[in-house]
């Protein structure tokens, strides 16, 4: 026996398996670590629309609506995955298990996903289920879905609406409504796969704005398939060059016509950045880099040449080259994992493609039996991800003060036993969550959408006006406080040495002789 064949009812049973191994590994000590960036934004948010009904950040330390939010654009943002958030609030704690489960619950619907899409690319079970098993233990896909942040959310309802839009181009209808089968047979329409990939383009859409990508992604396959259509039959007149020149007329009437929403894409992209770090984002679910690469373009071989789908190979691959290489040259914004996260999950089909291939290959060539076609599998699998990962000091698990991110959890608790009533408090107000109820006045440090910075000027003020105080910052809260503020805090503070403040953060105090 060369290969092996499965059920449907097999499969099922072992995605299921997967599914739950998935869900393991995200609900596991999910509040191991403590909230750090924007996951602080995203609670304040959600936890204020569930007591007010309005989209106003709460605040923790006084146990009100916010009196004032610089952040306040930032409530509005993926508002339909916060008020998930929020209506856990209605009847859970606030706590950080309660917050983040709605990311997990969305990444083990991810793994459902990755499946149909992969299944519905290649049409093989087996390279879906390969699929599967790859995102249920991604590094990249378990920090997404422990952390209170949308693209858990993001990653799927992308993925799946790419995948529609594949459907509704290259699929032929055999339904029975005479209006879907006359739009096919006039515009090469699948309109049923059309309206899905609408559907879930606009909730994708009021999650993320990188959304738009996929115009990009669909206009590169466009200009692929318009030529070849051209090559064979000379002619440009075929359904894909009209698309495209509808697209291209479409983007010049929405630049003329709807100049602002335009301007809130177009302000987003910068020509010739060089951004190479988002290739290492990629790679890092993989045990060595190159072995991922070279089991991508096996994939991608495989399915264009073996199952004769070169279409599927076509797309799969210009949906995760043509975010990437936008996302080198063309994103203005700050190198992020996050802004690459929604484009793997074309990688991960791709690698499956490749182990099922090489796999198929082995079995062909020395005609394996099916119990040792099933070790070569295993092992193949196995060879892929990177374990590694779980073994580190520090990892979405668990992290020590020698990690990236501080724990604001420990030091806000330290803060909140120490302090006392003549204190006032200089740290990023958004963190409040972590001194909830303490009722302390705060300066709030400016940051990156906020003109106002930290000075010399006022921590001198601050120190005349309150007998005594704490700073507390950061590593990356210096890049937005005023020049010499660091060596004013160790000249004029005393600096805090405890075991509970430790890892990339500053705490200093001050007491008025």
């Amino acid at each position: 026996m060369t290969m092996i064949d499965i059920t449907w009812k097999q499969t099922f049973f072992m995605l299921a398996l997967i599914i739950v191994l998935g869900a393991g590994l995200r609900f596991y000590g999910l509040s191991n670590n403590a909230f750090v960036s924007d996951e602080f934004l995203d609670m304040n948010s959600a936890y204020g629309y569930s007591q007010t009904g309005e989209w106003k950040a709460w605040d923790f330390n006084f146990g009100r609506p916010s009196a004032v939010n610089i952040n306040a654009p930032r409530d509005l943002r993926s508002v339909v995955y916060k008020w998930q958030v929020a209506q856990l609030f209605r009847f859970l704690p606030p706590t950080e298990n309660v917050a983040r489960s709605i990311s997990v619950l969305w990444g083990v619907i991810s793994i459902g996903a990755i499946f149909w899409a992969a299944y519905a690319m290649t049409r093989r079970k087996e390279i879906a289920l390969v699929a599967a098993l790859l995102f249920a233990v991604s590094v990249s896909g378990i920090i997404f879905d422990r952390t209170l942040r949308m693209y858990a959310m993001f990653f799927p309802l992308y993925m799946i609406t790419g995948t529609f839009a594949f459907l509704s181009l290259e699929r032929t209808y055999a339904g029975q409504m005479r209006f879907c089968r006359y739009l096919y047979e006039k515009l090469g329409i699948h309109i049923g796969f059309a309206a899905a990939a609408l559907v879930f383009f606009i909730l994708a859409l009021f999650t993320h704005q990188l959304t738009m990508t996929l115009i990009f992604s669909l206009a590169v396959y466009l200009i692929v398939r318009a030529f070849q259509e051209y090559r064979l039959n000379n002619q440009w007149r075929n359904k894909y060059f009209i698309l495209l020149a509808l697209g291209i007329l479409g983007t010049i009437a929405t630049a003329l016509f709807f100049s602002r929403f335009f301007r809130s894409f177009a302000g987003g992209l910068i020509f010739f950045d060089n951004h190479y770090g988002y290739i290492s984002y990629v790679l890092r679910d993989y045990y060595h880099p190159l072995w991922a690469v070279l089991l991508m373009i096996l994939g991608g071989w495989f399915i264009a040449k073996r199952e004769n789908l070169p279409r599927e190979a076509y797309w799969i691959s210009l949906s995760l080259l043509a975010p990437l290489a936008m996302a080198i040259w063309l994103w203005r914004r700050n190198i992020g994992a996050q802004y690459i996260f929604f484009a793997q999950a074309f990688a991960l089909i791709l690698v499956a493609a490749g182990i099922f291939g090489l796999w198929k290959l082995i079995c062909e060539k020395w005609n394996l039996t099916a119990k040792k076609a099933w070790v070569v599998l295993g092992l193949l699998i196995i060879l892929v991800p990177n374990f590694g990962y779980f073994t580190e000091e520090n990892n979405t698990y668990h992290e020590t003060s020698s990690g990236g991110n501080p724990n604001y959890r420990k030091v806000f608790a330290y803060f909140k036993k120490q302090h006392i009533d003549t204190d006032v408090l200089v740290t990023r107000n958004v963190r409040n969550y972590y001194w909830s109820g303490a009722k302390v006045p705060v300066y709030d440090l400016g940051d990156e959408i906020s003109k106002t910075r930290l000075s010399q000027d006022d921590l001198v003020k601050l120190m005349t006006d309150y007998k005594t105080g704490w700073v507390i910052l950061s590593d990356n809260d210096y890049d937005y406080v005023g020049n010499g503020v660091k060596e004013f805090l160790q000249k004029n503070m005393t600096r805090v040495s405890n075991d509970q403040v430790r890892g990339a953060i500053d705490v200093y105090t001050w007491e008025r002789k």
